[in-house]
């Protein structure tokens, strides 16, 4: 009976494996530990970020797979992740780790000077961990915006992490956080 029972869920767990492959779906969850006093964020089959403090799920840009998430001084971050042969511009697959870091950055940014007269400028690139740090800036509806991204790539998935527009965290505050994501620093 216990062989029937495991070959069962071994059946299933490879049934359900097969299918997100054809359907391309994700396991998400996101729980604060009280212990650890971090939010632990999972997007099977992407991967987890552990974010310091207790985070609250807000909005969520489906196109973008974009979760943002508010602490209680109401400092807003989102976090995205997803395969990076998934974008217009990497449709064959043939930009990985670095290179296709540069591509995004280059991408994004030309989407934020072209739908908002933003600017961008790189703060740090590191070729051997994959990731890019920068910034976009400008005025949209009368504000002032300036926003932060660490980009990276590793084994295929894409990660994208930001901490919106906050004048409760200083410039090194906002790329201290943003390395904890990646570096668990």
């Amino acid at each position: 009976m216990k062989k029937i029972i495991l070959i069962f869920f071994a059946v299933l767990c490879f049934a359900s494996c097969a299918t997100y492959r054809n359907t391309e779906q994700t396991l998400v969850s996101c729980d604060y530990n009280e212990k650890k006093d971090q939010t632990e964020y999972m997007v099977f089959p992407f991967g987890n970020v552990n974010i310091k403090g207790k985070w609250e799920q807000t909005k969520y840009n489906s196109s973008a797979r974009q979760q943002f998430f508010t602490n209680s001084d109401s400092v807003t971050i989102s976090i995205a992740m997803g395969l990076s042969k998934k974008f217009e511009f990497n449709a064959d697959g043939s930009l990985k780790g670095f290179d296709f870091v540069k591509a995004f950055y280059k991408w994004e940014s030309e989407y934020f000077a072209n739908s908002f007269d933003f600017s961008s400028t790189e703060i740090e690139t590191d070729e051997e961990n994959k990731f890019i740090l920068w910034r976009v800036f400008g005025t949209y509806n009368n504000a002032d915006r300036n926003m932060y991204f660490l980009s990276f790539e590793q084994n295929g998935v894409f990660k994208n992490f930001s901490v919106q527009t906050t004048k409760k965290w200083t410039e090194e505050q906002k790329i201290e956080f943003l390395k904890s994501l990646v570096f668990n620093k």
